[in-house]
Parts: C-alpha cells; structure tokens; sequence
C-alpha cells in the first residue's frame, strides 16, 4: 500500500532473497509460452537500467542469459524505476500513473518520479475515430455531430478527446477510447500477475502490500478508467454537488451519446491551472481568488460531500474565461464514509491547533496494527512533523505535503490506513502544491486556520450535535433489546458444553517444573528408605548358607548400598539442581562458543 514501502533508497537493488529464493531455477509455471517474448522484453529493459540482478536473485540467469546483460548503476533508482516503466509502453506508464496516487504503497522519491510520468503516444488517425463514434453510437456519426475537429485536443494510452458541435448546436469534448487498448491492457495484466506471483515469496519487499497486491490495486484501478460509463456517473456526481456553487463548474455529461468506450460532455474553455501557475511563477499577480476557490472545493468535497476527485493535478483544472473552476477527467474519484470523515476533521484540526496528542492517537485509531506499537515515540515524530510546519510559508515547505508525511510516519509505525486516505493525501498534496505556487509566501496555517474554525463550528452546531445523540440512543436501544436474546444464547452454548474457558497463568510452567521436581524427589526418598529397611531386615537374617555363603547379608549389603546411593543422588538434586541440568550445561557450551567465535571475527 514509510518511506512506507523501501526505507533505505538503495532496497531495490539489495532485496534479501527469503529460503525460497535459494532454489537454482524458479519455475515459470504462471507465465504462457505466448508470453514469453514479453517477459525476456521486460527482463531486458529491468537489465538496461540496472535491475538485472533481480533475476540472478528469482534464480532465471540460466533461462534469460540472453537478455540480462544488466549494467551498472548510474542513476537514482527511483529515476530508473520511472526510465522503465517509459521503456516498457503505455500500459506501464498507466501503471505508474496509478501508482503517483498511493503514497501508502511507494515511497517518497519512487512517488514524486512517477508524478512526472506523461502518456506520450501518438494520436489515433482521424479515420479511427470516425471508426470508433460509428461502433458506439450504433449509427453514422455525421447524423450525431454536424462537426468534430480532426486535431485532437489531449491524447494518452487509453484514449484521446476531440471537440465536436452537435447537431442541435451544443458544442463538446468527445472523449473515446483506442481500439484493442482493452484487449492489450488485459495481456499485459496477465504478465503482471504472473511476474507478482514469481517475485511473491522469493524477494523481501518491506510493507503492507505484497507485489499481486500491488498489481491488484492497479488492475482494480485500471477497470474503473476503461469504462466511460463509471466516469461519466462520477461526473454527473460532482455536478449535482456543486450544482449551486457559481464559482466552480462540473461539465454535463451527455448520457445519451455515452457508452463505455464513449463519453460526450459538456465543452470548457479556459485555460489550464498549470498555465495560471506559470504565469505567477513568472511575475505575475497572486491568484488568491483562484487558490481560496480550489482550497473551498477541495474541503466541500472532502468534509460536506464525502466524494472527491482524486487526481486534482493543474492538467485536470481549468480556469474558465469568467474565473470559474472546472475540473476534468473524473477516471478517479474517492468515496469518504461518515466515520472516515470524523476521522479526517479530528486530524485536520489536531494538525492545525497543534495537537500532536489528538493528531497521533487519530491516526492510530483509524489504521491497522498487527503487532504493538511505540506510541510515545510515533507522538513525539508527529509533533516534529506538525513543527516543521508551523510558522513556514507555502513556498518553503518541500514536498511531500503534510498528509503525505503523516501517512508515511504511520507506515514506519507499522500502521496500515485504509487506502482512501492515501489516494485524498495525495490528492490535497497537489491542491497544496498548487496553492503554493499561488500564494507565495503565505502561512499555510494561517490560510487554512477559518477552515478548521469552519469544521469545528459545523461539527458542534446544535443540529449535528442532536443528531450524534439520537443516533446513539438508537444504537443504544438496539444493543438493549438484543441483551436478553444474546444472554439466553451465552446461558444455551454452557448448557450444551460449547463454551470453555482458559486460565493462562504466566508462572505455570515453572509451577509444572517445580511440581516433577518434586514428585522426582519424594520418588527416590520413597525408594531409597524401602531399599535400606529391607537391607536391614535382610542383614538381620545374616547365617550361613549350605555352601557357607551369608546370601541374605550379601543381598541385603547390596541394598544398603543402592540405598546409600540414591539418597546421595537425592541430596545432589535438592541442593545442585540447576548445575545438573541439561539444559544449563548446554546453555553455557553455547556461551562460550559464542564467545570465542567473536573473538575470531573481531
């Protein structure tokens, strides 16, 4: 899903193999004949770039010797990483285009590389397209649109879009998607997997997310931008949210003409937020109006709708020629229950006022731990990350932004958010950065201080606070009238023997020990003391035999002896007991080999 995943930059090169990686050739069972072209391309482009150790390590140099001609480092590997994923086409750009939105899965420097992955793939001839608006509106595209502009307005690997007038006069985007893209996202889906699967269990990759999770995460992310249907349904939510909202503008979507290949909406002229950003970085006037305006939308979305578009980057906001904002591209948007929002405003206050104890114990509550946790010392790296902060200026603060941080501390601490928070995280991280380079030298705590007084006044208005109470009441009266039905039910499982309980007593293994001791003890007492009253009864019987031998003082003589013997053996227990132990004497062997052993090394 601290750095979360790689803490030291240089992990992608020294992955500890575990036991399973020790064997001489990893079978390829996963992976079709048909593709193994496809692999030995992916082992070349890994092997130029300087990953070709990694197969050395999964144990296939036999198999592509050919290939894995890996060379030497020469740069960054989180640059690398990115240099392979151009490498490797579309599909894998898209790969870590997704990826560029989960800061709970890569770290840092991987993340802030794959932010600049851009599609670059040629546009699809005009034909195409008139190919493609045929197949999906089921009818000679000239009786939809009286005219579409051959010249495409954006292009990327799924699909490009084009302005066309409709022939009622409506002017829009037409968006499509490129013929077989489906069909080659699939095929390179299939290798991903396989290869997750070969590296699962034979490469340490610290982290929540093992590598078919990760390729899960893409392939679930991946679905939702091919179907145009769930894009347009995401806009036509953002539209109804921000309906009444004059300063900001969702475009339409044409339900009609759409598909899951097609979507038409609503045109939007403007220019883009990046354009508006250069503009300021170059001398231009402060755009306050446009940054509070995206500072407004982005705590409507988060702290009002519960729904938010994900993937907020200066390419996907427009700035309307009557000063609107206008968001695009709605492939990924994010959904906030009731609980995740309180956990959101908590931690945006505690962040805010400084509360490093409220901000930490939030994060702590609303993530996952499998294994307990330093809770002082993640507070006080809370309360580090919250200094660094106040007092600063936007333009001061170096990526990543807050949420991002906090996000990744979390994963150094072993704790796993669910993963809505790292796709919002990474979102307000670009709305920071872009009010950034608006604001210049602004107190970010002070931009965002009548937020946080907004939130708190909204969550103890009367209304909400009414409303908290009856819901719990009726919490409260179901719990209630459930009780005697969960008390008949405990009072049944007794009666039929399915419930036992356990008592764990920390000290009862040294009681157990103790215990055999004991019984060992009485043991040979009661043996020893029989054995010497019947040597003494024998030696009492001590007269000749026919043959002239004393047998029964013999006998009895040997008696007393192993007698003698065991209650010596018996005194030695009592009071060496612990010299007479195995497990001691090994215990001490071991020490000093030890001892020895880091002497030969020192």
């Amino acid at each position: 899903m601290g750095s979360p995943r790689w803490h030291d930059p240089k992990e992608l090169r020294t992955f500890r193999p575990t036991p399973l990686a020790h064997a001489r050739e990893a079978p390829l069972k996963s992976i079709q004949v048909q593709d193994l072209g496809r692999v030995q391309d992916i082992a070349g482009v890994l092997a130029r770039n300087g990953f070709g150790q990694l197969f050395h390590r999964l144990g296939l140099s036999t198999m592509l010797s050919s290939v894995v001609e890996s060379r030497e480092p020469t740069a960054p590997y989180a640059r690398r990483l990115r240099q392979v994923l151009v490498d490797l086409g579309p599909t894998y750009v898209k790969f870590g285009q997704i990826l560029s939105v989960r800061p709970d899965i890569i770290p840092k420097d991987v993340l802030l590389e794959f932010q600049t992955l851009q599609d670059k793939v040629p546009p699809m001839p005009f034909e195409e397209v008139m190919e493609v608006l045929n197949t999906e509106l089921n009818q000679p595209w000239h009786e939809v649109f009286s005219e579409i502009d051959p010249t495409p307005l954006g292009s990327a690997s799924i699909a490009q879009v084009h302005r066309a007038v409709m022939v009622d006069g409506d002017e829009v985007a037409v968006k499509l998607q490129r013929p077989g893209i489906e069909r080659v996202i699939r095929s390179d889906l299939h290798i991903l997997y396989s290869l997750a699967r070969l590296i699962e269990g034979r490469l340490k990759i610290p982290g929540f997310y093992t590598p078919v999770d990760i390729v899960r995460e893409f392939d679930a992310a991946i679905n939702r931008e091919l179907d145009f249907l769930a894009e347009a349904r995401a806009a036509e939510r953002l539209h109804r949210n921000f309906k009444d909202d004059n300063g900001i503008l969702i475009p339409k979507v044409k339900h009609r003409w759409s598909t899951r290949r097609l979507m038409v909406m609503e045109m939007v002229h403007g220019r883009p937020l990046k354009q508006v950003m250069a503009e300021v970085q170059e001398g231009g006037r402060v755009e306050r109006t446009i940054a509070h305006r995206l500072m407004d939308a982005t705590y409507r979305q988060v702290f009002e709708h519960g729904y938010f578009h994900a993937d907020p980057h200066p390419g996907n906001v427009f700035v309307t020629d009557d000063g609107r904002l206008a968001y695009l591209d709605f492939g990924l948007t994010g959904m906030l229950t009731g609980a995740m929002q309180d956990t959101l405003l908590n931690a945006f206050t505690g962040m805010v006022f400084r509360d490093a104890d409220t901000l930490a114990m939030t994060v702590y509550r609303a993530g996952a731990t499998q294994e307990r946790i330093d809770l002082r010392a993640f507070r006080e790296e809370v309360e580090r990350l919250m200094a660094k902060y106040h007092g600063a200026s936007l333009e001061d603060i170096a990526n990543p932004t807050t949420l991002i941080e906090v996000i990744q501390v979390a994963a150094r601490y072993n704790i796993n958010l669910p993963s809505e928070y790292a796709v919002l995280a990474r979102g307000i991280g670009l709305v920071e950065g872009a009010v950034r380079v608006l604001l210049p030298g602004v107190d970010i705590v002070a931009e965002v201080i009548p937020y946080a007084q907004r939130l708190m006044r909204h969550r103890f208005a009367p209304e909400r606070v009414a409303a908290d109470a009856a819901r719990l009441m009726m919490q409260l009266q179901t719990q209630f009238k459930d009780l005697p039905t969960h008390f008949d039910q405990v009072l049944m499982d007794l009666e039929g023997g399915k419930i036992t309980f356990v008592t764990v007593d920390p000290d009862a293994p040294r009681l157990r020990q103790e215990i055999s001791q004991g019984v060992l003890r009485l043991s040979l007492a009661a043996l020893a003391a029989t054995m010497t009253v019947g040597a003494f009864l024998l030696l009492a019987q001590w007269s000749p035999t026919p043959f002239g031998l004393p047998v029964f003082g013999v006998v009895g003589l040997g008696l007393f002896g192993i007698g003698t013997a065991i209650f010596g053996a018996l005194g030695l227990h009592v009071f060496f007991a612990r010299l007479l132990s195995l497990s001691y004497w090994r215990r001490r062997i071991v020490s000093v080999f030890r001892f020895f052993s880091w002497r030969r090394r020192g």
